[in-house]
């Protein structure tokens, strides 16, 4: 449920101008080349979708999510007529696709998941050998206000800067429900304690997988967040 009303004002958050610069560096960072097959793990409301869809229309694009609200808006904005949107939980999914994507990619996913450390063993199994991840995931002292003050910044000419103030209480109203899917999520793995997908060694450990690497991370998002991104190595000769 909180998903779903999360997807109402969603969109105000990914139109500002630290998430726009993160999903180019996102799209960068996926090297992408004509024919591959990507994956958008929890899409969203399809922010991602869409900007590759503006860059690299020759890709294959298959986007999943939970939430059907998150689903039905991300099929609306697609640009794609090749992109196909599937309704489902994420391990579930993965469980059918192993070896079928080229890239596996999720923007502030990681830190919702489950079990993140299970869920991303079932994304290294669905890459290609020479198959890449890229994530992003947020920190733990997230602050909303920088990006929200990046975004004020940013803004050309008084017209502008006023409409950017005006969406200052939806974006209030995206922050307080994001609030509360983190709690939801620290209430119900029982990770008060635990906060290391919110921290760049704990990320790092996450997608310390015998197959994946080396993992690369950066900051990114206004340094409010950490861009996570490793290969699938050749299986050993035996």
């Amino acid at each position: 449920m909180l998903w779903n009303l999360y997807a109402a004002c969603f969109d105000l958050v990914a139109g500002l101008a630290p998430y726009q610069d993160m999903l180019d560096e996102v799209v960068a960072e996926l090297d992408l080349r004509p024919g591959m097959r990507v994956l958008d793990a929890g899409c969203g409301t399809g922010a991602l979708v869409a900007r590759l869809a503006q860059r690299h229309p020759e890709v294959e694009m298959v986007a999943v999510d939970a939430s059907p609200a998150m689903l039905a808006r991300a099929q609306r904005r697609s640009l794609s007529a090749g992109a196909r949107f599937v309704l489902s939980d994420m391990d579930d999914f993965l469980a059918n696709e192993k070896g079928r994507f080229d890239r596996v990619v999720s923007v502030n996913v990681v830190w919702a998941l489950a079990d993140p450390r299970r869920t991303i063993e079932h994304m290294a199994d669905c890459l290609v050998e020479g198959g890449r991840m890229v994530h992003v995931s947020p920190r733990w002292r997230f602050r909303f206000d920088v990006i929200v003050v990046c975004h004020l910044r940013r803004a050309r000419g008084v017209r502008a800067f006023l409409r950017a103030l005006c969406l200052l209480p939806a974006l209030a109203v995206a922050g307080l429900i994001n609030l509360a899917l983190v709690l939801r999520v620290l209430v119900g793995n029982h990770a008060w304690r635990d906060r290391s997908r919110w921290q760049a060694d704990g990320l790092a450990r996450l997608f310390s997988h015998p197959g994946l690497g080396p993992v690369v991370l950066r900051t990114t998002y206004a340094d409010q967040g950490f861009l996570v991104t490793c290969d699938k190595q050749p299986a050993p000769l035996i």
